[in-house]
């Protein structure tokens, strides 16, 4: 389920037996769209010296008569536990469709999609939708949103079930296990993707 990857950084520290080491977490997960499989879901998180790395990369493919390609990337960046950085990228069909970056300006975050700026919140963030797949959220009441730039409430449903409302009208339910997510749930109105570990 989950794969631990220990590999030396840089060829200097190769040489030291005290040299850093990164550490690699990568879940692998199966969508399906009704019961109907759609496409695949990966996470990646690389921790080094304090700084920790997070990738979110899904690929589907929907449409009975005309499939779409859809795909949609995912990168954040925490320095000491402080989110500094997130891009954010779709395709559909290939094709570039959305391109948006969110930084820490030492002051506050700051939006840029395309060539418009959006002043957002200025309290650091410490946990986001890209930390969900590798730290179960005990104790916690929000997570911050890379995708809508905002705060959004965690709801705790009990046996390591967790439930967030999404300000387009949808939910989304992670289900974890010894600390890993192994389901989750993106329902909306008219249809229910979900996440299935990849055994």
């Amino acid at each position: 389920m989950k794969k631990i990857l220990l590999f030396s950084a840089p060829l200097a520290f190769l040489l030291s037996s005290y040299g850093p080491t990164a550490i690699t977490e990568d879940f692998n997960y199966n969508v399906s769209l009704d019961g109907r499989p759609i496409g695949t879901y990966k996470v990646n998180k690389t921790e080094l010296n304090g700084t920790s790395n997070f990738r979110v990369e899904t690929t589907t493919a929907a449409g009975l008569i005309r499939p779409s390609e859809h795909k949609f990337v995912l990168l954040s960046s925490y320095d000491e536990s402080k989110l500094i950085a997130s891009d954010m990228k779709t395709w559909v069909n290939q094709k570039l469709e959305n391109s948006t970056v969110i930084h820490w300006d030492g002051n506050q975050y700051v939006k840029q999609n395309g060539e418009e700026l959006t002043e957002m919140c200025n309290e650091l963030v410490t946990y986001s939708s890209a930390c969900v797949y590798f730290e179960e959220p005990v104790n916690r009441s929000t997570l911050f949103y890379e995708k809508y730039g905002k705060d959004l409430e965690v709801a705790d449903l009990g046996n390591h079930r967790y439930e967030v409302e999404l300000p387009n009208g949808g939910v989304e339910r992670y289900t974890y296990f010894d600390g890993e997510v192994i389901k989750v749930e993106f329902v909306q109105s008219f249809a229910t993707i979900t996440l299935n570990v990849a055994s």
